[in-house]
């Protein structure tokens, strides 16, 4: 038996939010380099490129409710318009914003198996059940209580198949289990002469 919860991202509209902020500096250069001779060009094709590719995303948006935005293929696109800007540096600060932008959007979910709780995803993370004191769900909130003080409180997503009480006595199992393997550890063994 294992449970796998997905948590609420608090933090998503903060990061499309800065994503806007991003895109709208991007254009905003973008629009300022049309007035150099030598960028022109460049500056325009940039232009078009950003403009097609928020018109499609936004039409898929719309008509099908598919996707976020804007997602992170956005800062890609950036970074190809500055590339034929030859502005390498922009080029990496889009591809580096473009690829944590990406992380900080995925499903953060962790997943109770009577072995460990792991956190899948970017950073990975796995803890045996013997660092907890307790592990526990009310009221579609998740709580986390380490040994070394430690304390982790997350809203979880509108559990679907999540049994709170099913869920608690599990971890509550993990846990005498782990506490049991613990004192056998423990326990000096006896001398064998």
């Amino acid at each position: 038996m294992q449970f796998e919860i997905t948590l609420k991202n608090e933090k998503i509209k903060s990061y499309r939010t800065i994503a806007l902020i991003v895109l709208m500096l991007n254009v905003a250069v973008f629009l300022l380099m049309l007035f150099y001779d030598s960028y022109r060009y460049q500056a325009a094709l940039a232009i078009l490129l950003t403009g097609i590719y928020l018109a499609i995303r936004f039409y898929f948006l719309k008509k099908y409710h598919q996707g976020n935005f804007p997602d992170q293929a956005l800062l890609f696109i950036l970074a190809g318009c500055w590339v034929g800007l030859q502005n390498y540096y922009m080029v990496a600060a889009m591809v580096i914003t473009g690829i944590l932008y990406h992380l900080a959007l995925q499903k953060i979910t962790i997943l109770f198996t009577p072995e460990k709780v792991m956190k899948p995803g970017f950073p990975q993370k796995q803890y045996l059940w013997n660092v907890f004191n307790n592990v526990i769900i009310k009221d579609q909130l998740l709580t986390l209580d380490f040994k070394n003080n430690h304390l982790f409180q997350a809203v979880i997503k509108e559990p679907e198949n999540l049994n709170e009480k099913e869920f608690n006595l599990f971890a509550q199992a993990q846990l005498n289990r782990g506490q049991m393997v613990e004192t056998a550890t423990i326990q000096p063994e006896k001398n064998q002469f």
